[in-house]
Formats: structure tokens, sequence, C-alpha cells
């Protein structure tokens, strides 16, 4: 029985290890060249313009917030459901920003938050003077947050910035990137 009790109390310990008091921002670096921005020599009207495309064009839905006339603050918001029980949602905050004639610095920040389909229980109280009783009242499932982390990985960001970049000079070059839909069918029928 003193080892079950000892068994309990390590876990109890392991699991509070990581609780309110890790100050994480301690570890937090602000140094320049961090993944979290890209300069790219175009002018803000026609960058602008792509980072909205390049989201819209992988599935990403958009809410837009002017910030300013020239740099609008974008989120897109992509979901999945790996498995029956879990949903995973992806945020992607954008800016843009007018540098120069011939340049613009986009700034991105990814949030990945993972949901589990868990069960939760309420209660209801009632008591008199010092005696209280506490019943279970109701159950149900409900998807609660799991996880939650602003992404790091600069490839993730690179291939962001790269489509964006890409876009962008497509536009310059000849107008406005083909859609899909005109890229797989360049000569569509017309019923007569």
């Amino acid at each position: 029985m003193r080892a079950s009790a000892l068994a309990f109390a390590a876990l109890l310990l392991a699991g509070c290890g990581a609780g309110p008091n890790v100050k994480l921002y301690k570890s937090e670096n602000f140094q320049a060249g961090a993944a979290f921005s890209k300069t790219i020599p175009l002018p803000s009207a026609v960058v602008c313009r792509n980072v909205k495309r390049a989201l819209l064009s992988q599935g990403y839905q958009i809410e837009q917030t002017p910030a300013t006339k020239d740099s609008p603050f974008l989120t897109g918001t992509k979901n999945w459901q790996p498995e029956d029980d879990v949903a995973v949602t992806l945020h992607l905050q954008v800016t843009c920003v007018h540098e120069d004639e011939n340049s613009s610095s986009v700034f991105a920040t990814a949030v990945e938050e993972a949901y589990k389909l868990q069960t939760i229980t309420g209660s209801v109280s009632a008591g008199v003077s010092i005696a209280t009783i506490t019943m279970p009242s109701s159950s149900g499932r409900a998807l609660m947050v799991v996880r939650r982390e602003t992404i790091q990985d600069p490839e993730f960001y690179g291939r962001f910035y790269t489509l964006v970049q890409k876009f962008a000079e497509a536009e310059r070059n000849s107008g406005p990137p083909p859609l899909a839909e005109e890229q797989t069918n360049p000569n569509p029928t017309t019923k007569r």
C-alpha cells in the first residue's frame, strides 16, 4: 500500500512539473532573421494582394481586418480532422507592410490548436449550514483544447512566402495568376 501511495505521489509531482509556474518567456530570443517575416522585392500593392491569393488557393478561410489602407491584417483558418475524436485548426495571421517602391515585408505567425472530444460532467451542490452534498447532474461530450502552440518551423513559413512571391511575380509579369479551374481546363466547351 505504501508503494502505491508513493507511486501516486510521484505521478502527481510529475504532472505538476509543467504547471503555471513555467516561464517560457525567459527563453524568448528576439533576433533578426526569424522565420516570421520576409522582404519581397516587389511593390506592396502587388504583394499584399497576393498574400490573400496564396491563402485562398490553399483552402484557408479568410478574415480581413484593415490595419491601414496599404497593409491589411489577414487571418487565414484551415481545419483538419485526422481522427474521429480529434480536430486540428491552423490559424495563420499575416500582414503586409510597404517598405519602398519596389519592396514589401510580409509578417506571418501561425498557431496550431488540437482539440479532442472529451466527456465532461456537471454537478449540483446543495447544503445547509456546514453540510454540503455534491451530486453529478449531467454529462456530455465536447471538444476541448489539448494543445496550442505557435509554429516555429522556418520551412513552413518559407513555403508560404515562396507561394506569395510566385503569385506576385506572375501578376507583375502578366496579370493575376490563373485559377486552378483555368489551368486544368484551358479550352472550356460551350453549350449550344
